[in-house]
């Protein structure tokens, strides 16, 4: 009986243990890949930063493509390939990216490239104290594993401005090496996720999972794809004996408080409102935390039966408690359906769309909508280096009405006849341009076609302004500043409108 138990054991601690795959044939299951990256200046919209490279490696997975983090190659001006040996070399085009998740998917412009090659099938879910190979390669382009243990698989944060999504995370120590800004970790010789962070401080590497991967590939392909899905809500823990006894949610009523919801998103549209207590979702019952019981993985977020669970178009039933105040409240059910990512409900968008900033130059006054990549240009200490007025629109974007659509700010004066004296404006939200509300550049480009009186009066936040300006002259004064700061003659100018 002893030995029977001593044998199970046994079978349970070997296996999630590393196969061992030889490496000469993992090194024919990947790329090099290097990027020329060139991010667009939010301060001068009509210019670029400086270029730089980033070099890693892109897994080749079916369908003759390959498979990065989408910090390798967003806002990539040009991509090229190189297998690891031999040293051929191509060209690669982004097929899907979604920065939110950080993935991306790389066609490489000549399909020779791929010859002898071997794609990487996507490992099944593994758990913590299973052990990952992580692959780099020798700079002669010979594979180099480092073994790695999965110490946790949890719902976290994959960026301080995006969302979170199942994460592995491994302790490993992972020699530097050039070419491994995106390298991947492989088990059982199958592509167990991405390895998209490191820190050697703690030797600890954060791992985009393979079941999110694999969920990520499903829906990138269809029609319209805008993200991966979600529910459209934020939450709260219910803290605190006086809270719950005010809000009637008895001591076995576990579940957690909406703090927040998405202009016109799934959760808004079901009905839900802010303050509701979310008590099951999908069947599961939600404790105090946020985290459902999965059968493989324990407690996890609840946000995981949304992101990885289900697609865009989904139905999923919620059971909410509503308080109605003073120790009393109902239950209640509702039935969502969840969707992609909404950029136009965002007020203050965290990502930029594309690869250009979008503005408007009017004589020397410079517009632009309101994002969370404008503020980041103040640095990592934005928050508090930014102009408070815009950190504080930001922050609170949820609570301002829903008509508002997008914030236009003028974000810069440049010094002309009529514009001395206005630089203390910047960073100002403008309100109205003659007479007419302001909630989008559209608006800014409609609305400066019709002066009044031959002059442009723009109105802004507070008691800041009015600034106005003879629309006459406008035209000859825009001229000379795009030509002294070398600003293109686009279709952005609204100088002299008809």
């Amino acid at each position: 009986m002893l030995r029977l138990l001593l044998l199970a054991f046994l079978s349970l601690v070997t296996g999630c243990q590393e196969k061992n795959t030889p490496s000469q044939r993992l090194g024919e299951s990947v790329l090099r890949v290097t990027s020329t990256i060139q991010y667009p200046d939010n301060r001068r919209p009509w210019l670029k930063k400086k270029p730089f490279t980033r070099i890693g490696l892109g897994t080749i997975i079916e369908g003759g493509r390959l498979l990065v983090t989408a910090d390798m190659v967003a806002h990539a001006s040009y991509i090229s390939l190189e297998k690891p040996e031999d040293g051929p070399k191509g060209t690669a085009t982004i097929e899907s990216l979604d920065e939110e998740c950080n993935l991306a998917i790389l066609k490489p412009v000549e399909p020779e490239l791929l010859k002898g090659t071997h794609p990487l099938s996507l490992s099944a879910m593994i758990t913590p104290g299973c052990s990952v190979q992580i692959l780099q390669l020798e700079p002669n382009g010979a594979p180099a594993l480092s073994p790695a243990s999965l110490t946790t698989v949890a719902v976290m944060p994959y960026s301080p401005d995006g969302g979170a999504y199942l994460l592995y995370r491994a302790s490993t120590t992972i020699p530097q090496r050039e070419g491994s800004f995106v390298i991947p970790a492989l088990h059982e010789g199958k592509l167990a996720g991405l390895v998209m962070r490191y820190d050697p401080r703690t030797q600890s590497a954060d791992i985009i999972p393979s079941p999110l991967i694999g969920r990520f590939l499903k829906e990138c392909e269809k029609p319209g794809y805008s993200g991966l899905a979600r529910a459209g809500l934020t939450y709260g823990e219910a803290r605190g004996k006086t809270l719950r006894e005010w809000l009637g949610a008895g001591k076995d009523l576990n579940g957690v408080i909406i703090t927040s919801l998405d202009s016109g998103g799934p959760a808004e549209k079901a009905g839900l409102r802010k303050g509701d207590l979310i008590v099951r979702a999908g069947g599961k019952p939600i404790d105090g935390e946020g985290n459902y019981t999965d059968p493989r993985l324990g407690k996890i977020n609840f946000s995981n039966l949304a992101t990885l669970e289900s697609s865009p178009g989904d139905k999923g039933e919620i059971v909410y408690f509503r308080s109605a105040g003073e120790g009393t409240g109902t239950l209640g059910t509702t039935t969502l359906t969840l969707e992609g990512r909404n950029t136009l409900a965002e007020i203050s968008p965290a990502r930029l769309q594309g690869d250009s900033v979008p503005y408007t130059f009017l004589g020397g006054l410079l517009f632009q909508e309101l994002s969370r990549p404008y503020l980041r240009e103040w640095g990592v200490n934005w928050r508090n280096d930014a102009p408070q007025n815009l950190v504080a629109l930001d922050a609170i974007q949820e609570d301002l009405p829903k008509d508002q659509k997008r914030l236009v700010i003028l974000s810069a004066v440049l010094p002309s006849s009529q514009t001395i004296g206005l630089q203390e404006l910047a960073n100002k939200v403008v309100v109205k341009i003659n007479g007419m509300p302001i909630h989008g550049l559209a608006d800014v480009n409609e609305a400066a076609k019709h002066p009044k009186n031959g002059f442009q009066r723009i109105d802004l936040e507070g008691s800041a302004g009015p600034i106005t300006l003879d629309n006459a002259s406008l035209e000859s004064e825009e001229a000379q500043l795009r030509s002294e700061y070398g600003i293109p003659a686009k279709s952005d100018s609204l100088a002299n409108p008809r």
